[in-house]
């Protein structure tokens, strides 16, 4: 049974992760991006290194798609007071912009998602998924 609750979580988390990657696709986004700018967003002027660890990614490629955030405006980098080896992160206006697209996919999404649920069902779904996620 936890088997199978798992494989429905991952499935369900790839066929996400697949539309939000089709989505994002044309406006140049690759691999990581869209995660460095919703971790800016709640933590403007974060380094590469906090993104890298918060996510579990390699730091060389959070600094080659930081570097490509920069170069469509979604991000300006600047060199760390406390470490000039570091750089930290902050959104532009275009890409707070983005960031509010990528609520509306994820908006979308979870309404997909609810379509057959009646609201108390949900409710409990996400009390249930909540305190898993509390005892991983």
């Amino acid at each position: 049974m936890a088997n199978s609750v798992l494989l429905s979580l991952i499935r369900i988390n790839s066929w996400r992760i697949r539309a939000l990657k089709t989505a994002i696709a044309p406006y140049g986004y690759t691999g990581t991006m869209h995660l460095i700018v919703l971790y800016i967003r709640h933590h403007p002027g974060s380094r590469q290194e906090d993104i890298a660890e918060y996510y579990s990614l390699d730091k060389s490629s959070v600094a080659r798609d930081a570097r490509k955030l920069e170069e469509l405006h979604h991000i300006v980098r600047h060199i760390d007071p406390e470490n000039r080896r570091q750089y930290q992160l902050d959104l532009t206006p275009a890409g707070q912009e983005f960031v509010c697209f990528l609520d509306q996919i994820h908006d979308e999404y979870a309404e997909k998602l609810k379509t057959g649920f009646q609201e108390e069902e949900w409710a409990q779904l996400e009390k249930l998924l909540k305190r898993m996620e509390e005892e991983a």
